[in-house]
């Protein structure tokens, strides 16, 4: 299915993966709205989206914050309803024993890696029904029981059941769910790994999955 003039919302898009995505969405000439808390890294990202051949527009949310992600769709939405999400925001904070590991940092990385796709594809969701069309992609993780990372591995796990739990609900329609897990990636919150330019194809091609396509599936990307 081509890119072509489909409205893509993709949050964390302000670096690393999320930013990668956006700007080769662009070049297939998509209308990418680059969501995320950095006003200033999305705008970057928006006026690259341009540059490449689409459409860009940054709209600021914490994915977090249920107010914050209403606020941001209906922003979103002034461009045409929304047809892809990329949930592509995370983090990975307090490396450390679980003992160890204050509740408070549990609860930030599950509130950004769970509650955020959930509320973006609560907010999504209905629109994509009605309108009998939608893809909608989450960004999971290739180790997920990976010591002194307890809370980032419960985090994508718990992912990966969101998407197909969701699927499930969705089933018979042509909004498909699915998740994908990227190799490990070179960007700000992780050093080492492949560039994030070198999986983007692969995963824009699940975003952009044609009708009839598997829904609820764990893609992992080598």
């Amino acid at each position: 299915m081509s890119l072509k003039d489909k409205v893509i919302l993709i949050t964390g898009a302000g670096s690393g993966l999320g930013k990668a995505l956006a700007v080769a969405a662009g070049q297939a000439g998509a209308k990418v709205i680059c969501g995320g808390r950095r006003k200033d890294r999305i705008q970057q990202t928006a006026e690259e989206v341009t540059k490449a051949g689409g459409l860009g527009t940054a709209v600021e949310m914490d994915v977090t914050d249920p107010k914050s992600v209403e606020k941001g769709v209906k922003q979103a939405e002034k461009g045409g309803p929304i047809e892809i999400l990329i949930n592509n925001a995370g983090i990975i904070t307090g490396l450390k024993p679980v003992q160890d590991l204050p509740v408070e940092e549990w609860d930030k990385i599950m509130a950004t890696n769970v509650r955020g796709p959930y509320l973006l594809i609560r907010a999504i969701l209905p629109g994509m029904i009605q309108r009998g069309f939608g893809r909608i992609l989450n960004i999971s993780a290739p180790i997920k029981h990976l010591p002194k990372a307890t809370a980032y591995c419960a985090s994508k796990c718990a992912l990966d059941s969101l998407t197909k739990a969701v699927s499930y609900e969705v089933k018979g329609t042509d909004v498909l769910v699915n998740a994908v897990e990227p190799p490990f990636l070179d960007t700000e919150m992780h050093k080492g790994g492949k560039k994030p330019e070198e999986v983007v194809a692969e995963i824009l091609a699940l975003a952009a999955c044609e009708p009839g396509s598997p829904s609820g599936r764990i893609v992992k990307i080598a």
